[in-house]
């Protein structure tokens, strides 16, 4: 197992690579030495978030066609998943990985919080 730690405002680390072959993500719109998320709603968030993740992928030669599932948290749902549906679908393009949204309540004003699951090429 190998942790990713990419976080200097959380005791977390970023990702795990699991027996070599997947890699798992937590990501947050919040920009790394930051506190607070970025500023603009759940859009603004989940451009942040896969500004990060294309970052994370790119640090362990992945990119985002290396990802399989997707769990999107919202804070607030019913009013959020169309405008995170846009976000999500241009960064996405034809590539369509699994994917569950879920409502929660979440922590620090996040209005989203996302985890995904990449695979490495055999």
């Amino acid at each position: 197992m190998k942790f990713i730690d990419s976080s200097t405002t959380f005791p977390v680390s970023s990702g795990v690579i699991t027996q070599g072959k997947l890699l798992e993500l937590v990501i947050v719109g919040i920009p790394d030495g930051d506190t607070k998320p970025v500023a603009g709603g759940a859009a603004a968030e989940m451009r942040e978030i896969f500004k990060q993740l294309d970052e994370l992928l790119a640090s362990v030669q992945l990119n985002r066609t290396h990802i399989a599932s997707v769990r999107l948290y919202l804070q607030e749902v019913n009013r959020d998943v169309a405008a995170v549906n846009v976000v999500y679908r241009e960064y996405f393009g034809n590539h369509a990985p699994c994917r569950r949204c879920y409502g929660v309540d979440l922590q620090v004003g996040m209005l989203v919080e996302a985890a995904f699951v990449a695979e490495f090429p055999a």
